[in-house]
């Protein structure tokens, strides 16, 4: 994710459980540390004893056993911590990281791009209420959207064009070449 500038190194990541909300920073290598509760308004370092988790699970797993001992907890970490600077699931992240790697099988690539679809359009209906807010004298909040864009489709191309399909474009266009002048004026164009 870092490597595909989804998130950075120095971000945060957090959840909530039981009206308390853990915190923890992402550090270089994609690791996790710098581990915070805040529970009834107390801000509280936590886990001082690991230098840093190598996984979201880890991390989430250590802050409900080992801070608030609770042990028979299914916790799904990828659906429910949060990246604060994107305000998305790491889970989503996660699956946007999916369509930017290079290994991907089409099959999978469909959900998730249908999954991008619609948090795009979700966006785009976000924008729409900002600006009905704007637009009834109701200045809104400031706001700042996330316009990354992980489709990248991949266009085949021959390699080399159709010559009579270029020149069927550029008279369409209404741009003829030296070439097409004539025909261009034949056709009353």
């Amino acid at each position: 994710m870092i490597s595909h500038k989804l998130v950075a190194v120095g971000d945060t990541v957090f959840f909530t459980f039981k009206n308390t909300y853990f915190s923890a920073k992402i550090l270089a290598g994609g690791l996790i540390g710098e581990c915070y509760m805040n529970r009834n308004g107390r801000l509280e370092r936590i886990l001082k004893s690991v230098t840093a988790f190598g996984s979201l699970t880890a991390w989430t797993e250590a802050a409900l056993q080992d801070v608030l001992e609770e042990y028979y907890t299914r916790y799904s970490s990828w659906k429910r911590v949060s990246h604060k600077e994107s305000k998305r699931s790491m889970g989503e992240l996660r699956e946007q990281c999916k369509l930017l790697s290079k290994k991907r099988k089409r099959e999978d690539e469909t959900v998730e791009l249908y999954k991008e679809i619609y948090r795009l359009q979700q966006t785009v209906v976000d924008m729409k209420q900002h600006i009905e807010l704007w637009e009834s004298g109701n200045p809104p909040k400031d706001k700042k959207w996330e316009s990354v864009i992980s489709i990248r489709p991949k266009i085949k191309r021959n390699k080399e064009e159709d010559p009579s399909k270029l020149r069927i474009q550029y008279i369409a266009m209404g741009v003829p070449r030296n070439i097409d002048l004539e025909l261009y004026n034949i056709l009353g164009l």
